[in-house]
């Protein structure tokens, strides 16, 4: 409504979209913005560093109007790739650059062409030749090839250009036809010519005149409102000039989204002197703020000036946000204090010789399992995820082997090593184009699954033209003498085990063997949650005598500061990795639901006498919520405060339709509890555990009694046992269920105890505890 408000009071076409130049270095990209742009000819210009935006305007014959356009013009250097692509969006015309004397194998047009088309799909491209003056050599590229390679719809046009003026004519060769095909391609990109509010150009030239780098976002919402734009409307004002690359805003990033900045050419310009600067290189990314700050005041080029301190901070938290860099510790006696980062791309380029705790085999106890992430693109070709390996590095640091102390990490720029405590240790190496994922551990399932499934959503997410095919290598007996050459997708093994299929054919050309299924799914991480295997109750029963110990020796390592999962037996590091899978499980089945409110909680009945009415109707119960990072409740984590502790009345339909969320969640706590620590390096004593326990006991038991006499009754008596009581329709059908219990829960407390909703690095949301809030 505030939006259509404000066009009631006036609307104008948005006729807006970027400009994307790229091309290797000195291909003429700045020159040819310059002549687009009709600027005066500049005879030895300076090579760009980062990204220069300078506007462009068109006239589009389909629309008859002007179409203005934002001109990124992206240095050329192959180190600024991986960056490059932060950048990119759907609504831009791209320009791929290349110089005919060098060639289009020199100039990287296909490579260039491949990096957009992985980033956006539907990106359109025009492949532009410089230098074509009097005597210059004219281009010698297969038209033909390009267009069959990425089709008609993405490469839509070849031009030959000069920039500088001919000194008869004072005109610029092919010019003239490049800006018309631009504005006739960018009258087609989505959204162009939509109706705004006349107020979004009036603000934008407020911005823009304020002379500010950047400004605190309720201060632009502030501006907006002072003008007629409020609520939705300022919001989608913000939105959509990020979007066409007026401003950086990131809406949905806890701490960047406080502030837009208003020059997004500094980013880019501020992280290519990160990446330029030799002092770092020379330390293989290792950099002290102070280093980083005295860079961005005093830029290493030449006409370039100085960035305010204060974004000095904000610069490294982006460069963080962007799967860049990551705060690595120095000095284990005092993490804390330390303010040195590592820029990922910069790691070494070798392997080391020796790679710790990774013998040819698995030590005693333990099993290894292997999967390739193979990365195709939409033809079903390998394809190149550019820069993977180093978002990689920075995704997945907590789990480094340097964690609590920067010299024992091993990585370089194809290879990782992690360590995940009792899940084991894992090897990532980037082999052609794909991700091998070798883990082991006495459970090395939970591991591989986590590793497997990060890469995958990573590469699918951030190149929407790209996809992550899980597969496992064969093995022996192997026609090509081979073990492990061979590659077998995991979907397709999976679909021919349902049809009764025993065995699956080598792809592997001159090998004709037919490999066992079940075996080579050995390798694969496919086992499900005990929930799903055995029905949770059956695995509860399974191992409580276990977890039992498990907890005591869990409080003895504790009290001798010993790192706790290292003394655990082989069998009892299975079980909790079993666990983490299962509480894993738990929170991916109500991801959707975790943006309104918490998942997890225990309760009990608030009167004893409970138990002593079977035709209950309603009933007092009293529900504590827990920290999902922490896995504890909060009065645990609050130092004995009841913030986070509600008094509900339920009645007995509500109740009993949401049993099996109730049955899930705190069977999955009860298996949780004894191992929690390991989460936080933090034991519960005595007294507490055993209190949360028994609340957890008691839940149980009123699920148990409060259906009796029900309608379902007799189904949950023939269910309760069985593993497809809690498969994830069933589960995700009680979402519902959860979000009435949201409902209630905000009429006593919108704050939800205190909990704090933040988001991981797959952008899933999680509620937890203040003190965990900076883990993400």
């Amino acid at each position: 409504m505030q939006y259509l408000r404000a066009r009631i009071d006036g609307e104008v076409e948005l006729n807006e979209a970027k400009l994307v130049l790229v091309g290797e270095g000195e291909v003429g990209k700045s020159c040819l913005l310059g002549a687009l742009r009709g600027d005066q000819w500049v005879d030895s210009r300076s090579t760009t560093h980062g990204i220069e935006i300078k506007p462009v305007t068109v006239k589009a014959a389909k629309i008859e109007t002007d179409i203005t356009l934002n001109g990124w013009d992206f240095g050329g250097q192959r180190v600024y790739r991986p960056t490059h692509q932060l950048f990119f969006s759907s609504t831009a015309v791209y320009l791929v650059v290349w110089k005919p004397r060098e060639g289009p194998q020199q100039g990287f047009v296909k490579e260039w062409i491949t990096l957009i088309k992985h980033r956006e799909p539907d990106a359109k491209v025009l492949v532009v030749a410089t230098h074509g003056g009097p005597g210059q050599r004219q281009p010698d590229i297969d038209r033909q090839e390009l267009i069959d390679l990425f089709g008609s719809d993405t490469v839509v046009g070849f031009f030959h250009v000069d920039s500088k003026p001919h000194p008869d004519t004072h005109t610029c060769t092919g010019i003239a036809e490049l800006r018309e095909a631009i504005a006739n391609v960018a009258a087609t990109l989505p959204g162009m010519g939509r109706l705004v509010p006349t107020k979004w150009q009036q603000i934008r030239e407020l911005l823009e005149a304020s002379g500010k780098t950047h400004m605190p976002y309720a201060d632009v919402l502030a501006l907006c409102e002072e003008h007629g734009l409020e609520g939705f409307a300022a919001e989608l004002f913000v939105r959509v000039s990020h979007t066409l690359g007026y401003l950086i805003h990131y809406d949905y990033d806890e701490i960047l989204k406080d502030i837009v900045i208003l020059q997004p050419d500094w980013l880019a310009k501020a992280i290519s002197y990160v990446l330029d600067d030799e002092t770092t290189r020379q330390r293989n990314g290792l950099v002290e703020f102070d280093h980083l700050s005295h860079l961005w005041s005093y830029p290493p080029f030449e006409g370039e000036t100085g960035y305010p301190k204060e974004l000095h901070p904000i610069f490294l938290r982006l460069m963080e946000r962007f799967d860049l860099s990551y705060k690595v510790v120095l000095d284990p006696a005092n993490p804390a204090a330390s303010t040195t980062s590592l820029i990922a791309q910069l790691v070494p380029d070798q392997r080391p010789d020796q790679l710790p705790n990774w013998d040819e085999q698995p030590e005693g106890g333990d099993r290894q399992q292997v999967q390739i992430c193979r990365i195709v693109d939409d033809r079903g070709q390998s394809g190149n995820a550019e820069g993977l390996f180093y978002q990689l590095i920075v995704r997945l640091h907590k789990y480094s082997l340097g964690r609590n102390n920067y010299k024992d990490s091993i990585h370089w720029q194809r290879g990782l090593m992690l360590d995940n405590d009792y899940n084991g240790r894992a090897l990532l190496e980037h082999i052609g184009n794909d991700v091998k994922i070798t883990v082991r551990a006495a459970y090395p399932e939970r591991f591989l699954s986590y590793l497997t499934e990060e890469v995958k959503w990573l590469v699918e997410s951030f190149w929407e033209g790209l996809n992550c095919n899980i597969m496992v290598p064969c093995i022996a007996p192997c026609g090509m003498e081979a073990p492990g050459h061979g590659l077998f997708e995991v979907q397709k093994l999976i679909e021919s085990k349902k049809k009764n299929r025993p065995e699956f054919p080598c792809t592997v050309s001159g090998c004709d063997e037919w490999q066992n299924i079940d075996q080579l799914l050995n390798n694969a991480a496919t086992t499900p949650a005990p929930s799903q295997d055995l029905g949770l109750e059956q695995f509860r029963t399974v191992v409580k005598d276990e977890l039992k110990v498990i907890r005591r020796d869990l409080v003895t390592l504790d009290h001798r500061e010993q790192q706790r999962h290292q003394a655990l037996s082989k069998d009892q590091q299975a079980i909790m990795s079993q666990i983490d899978q299962q509480f894993a499980y738990l929170m991916q089945m109500l991801t959707d639901e975790a943006k309104d409110g918490p998942r997890l909680f225990s309760f009990k009945p608030v009167n004893p006498g409970f138990f002593d009415r079977p035709k209950w109707i309603s009933e007092k119960f009293q529900l504590t919520l827990w920290c999902e990072h922490a896995r504890k409740p909060l009065p645990v984590l609050n130092e004995g405060s009841q913030q986070g502790v509600y008094e509900l009345e339920l009645n007995r339909e509500w109740f009993t339709k949401a049993v099996p969320y109730f049955k899930l969640v705190t069977g999955t706590l009860s298996l949780v509890l004894p191992v929690a620590a390991s989460t936080t390096q933090f034991m519960l004593d005595d007294a507490t555990y055993k209190g949360i326990q028994e609340e957890l006991d008691l839940g149980q038991k009123s699920l148990e009694f409060g259906i009796k006499g029900s309608n379902t009754a007799v189904d949950w008596q023939t269910k309760r046992d069985g593993a497809e009581f809690e498969q994830g329709e069933a589960i995700r059908a009680q979402g519902a269920m959860l979000r009435e219990l949201h409902t209630l829960l905000q009429d006593k407390d919108p704050g939800f105890g205190g909990l704090v909703r933040v988001q991981n690095k797959r952008r899933e949301f999680l509620w937890v505890h203040t003190d965990f809030v900076s883990e993400y």
